[in-house]
């Protein structure tokens, strides 16, 4: 540690803060003794343990007991001044010293300061380079096209997410008791009304839940894309497709994720955009004579526990609005195919090669997952739809 040059008056301003400190504020016996041992050492005076005993305290201290006294305060004195420097003088660009076995006050720069604003100076740079890190990838990430989705990015129209629920009716229980019913042939409120048309007795003994019945499916799948949505700093409302008008469907894009033996109206919108595939009563219809393709898919295959048949497609909507859905009656289908249709990398270097330049297909998967884990996905059969 190099010493610094300072004239007297400087070095008594600096004694005389360091007295005022909240360090030394309750330490008047140090402040007395700090304020002797600078004004000696200026004055160039010899400093001992009898001259401070006699000029500071007024008694003889000769004996090695009484030197003892004097070495004492002056080691706490050095105490306190550490501890000034390590709390309200951490950044002072003096520091006050005295050296072991010595009583004279030194002076030097205070490294300790200078270094900790040089570490915060850097600190402030490496921060400020995360920060620019983090936006250039934000804007990279908002220049990025991604292939099958950035029409829902681009064309200025709000997305809904439709998540295909099961409807449900509130009536007597296999046990007796009251709670919720399913019943595959019941999917709406106008269902719900045209059955108690056809059936009036059952007038009073049944009523439409006020709740609807979703599977793992919603969240995992409204999981995946969120995802994706977010990296691209945009984001979906989400509806139930029990509670969809055909308005809510037509003024926005659409994506639905969901079975298909709920009803849902996603199925009249998928046959009318695919010329060679239709669904109805569970089976799809695939049929192409150029391809020499003519096939039935069961899509409601037993339980879906170990495996079942997922569809994904996308097309044009009404209204210049685009529609992406994710058909599979079980839950495997819904998440193995919305975690591989978000998955950017996937998309680029794998079924882009398949469908080409288009945006518009659709696609039939095997889905594999033993207890609905470890899902794998086999690609079928796939159609490229015709652009508008």
């Amino acid at each position: 540690m190099k010493q610094a040059k300072l004239d007297n008056k400087e070095k008594l301003e600096i004694i005389e803060n360091i007295i005022k400190s909240k360090t030394f504020n309750r330490a008047p016996s140090s402040c007395v003794l700090l304020k002797f041992l600078a004004e000696a050492t200026l004055a160039g005076r010899d400093l001992k343990e009898t001259t401070i005993g006699m000029e500071l305290y007024g008694k003889s201290y000769e004996d090695e007991k009484s030197a003892a006294h004097i070495r004492v305060n002056v080691y706490h004195l050095r105490k306190k001044l550490d501890k000034y420097y390590q709390e309200e003088g951490a950044d002072d660009a003096w520091k006050v010293q005295i050296k072991k076995g010595q009583y004279q006050v030194n002076y030097f720069k205070n490294q300790v300061g200078k270094t900790a604003s040089s570490l915060a100076i850097l600190g402030i740079g490496v921060a400020a380079f995360v920060l620019l890190l983090a936006v250039a990838f934000w804007l990279l990430s908002r220049k990025e096209n991604i292939p099958l989705w950035q029409v829902y990015f681009d064309n200025g129209k709000e997305t809904k997410l439709f998540i295909g629920d099961f409807f449900g009716i509130m009536g007597e229980t296999a046990t007796g008791a009251i709670g919720w019913n399913r019943d595959y042939n019941i999917n709406n409120l106008e269902d719900y009304y045209r059955y108690l048309e056809d059936n009036p007795e059952k007038k009073g003994m049944i009523n439409p839940a006020n709740y609807p019945y979703v599977t793992g499916m919603a969240a995992t799948g409204t999981m995946n894309i969120s995802r994706l949505f977010h990296r691209k700093d945009n984001d979906f409302n989400i509806l139930f497709s029990s509670q969809t008008s055909i308005k809510d469907i037509t003024e926005s894009n659409s994506i639905y994720i969901g079975p298909i033996k709920n009803g849902n109206p996603f199925i009249d919108f998928f046959n009318d955009a695919n010329p060679h595939i239709s669904i109805n009563r569970g089976m799809l219809d695939f049929r192409d004579p150029d391809r020499s393709i003519d096939t039935l898919i069961n899509l409601s295959v037993d339980d879906g526990q170990v495996y079942e048949h997922a569809v994904v497609s996308r097309y044009n909507g009404p209204n210049d609005t685009e529609q992406f859905v994710f058909f599979s009656d079980h839950d495997i289908g819904v998440k193995a195919t919305t975690e591989k249709f978000t998955d950017t990398e996937w998309l680029n270097n794998q079924f882009k090669n398949l469908i080409k330049d288009s945006e518009h297909f659709t696609a039939i998967f095997l889905v594999k997952g033993k207890e609905r884990t470890s899902m794998e996905l086999e690609l079928l059969l796939w159609d490229v739809l015709e652009e508008e």
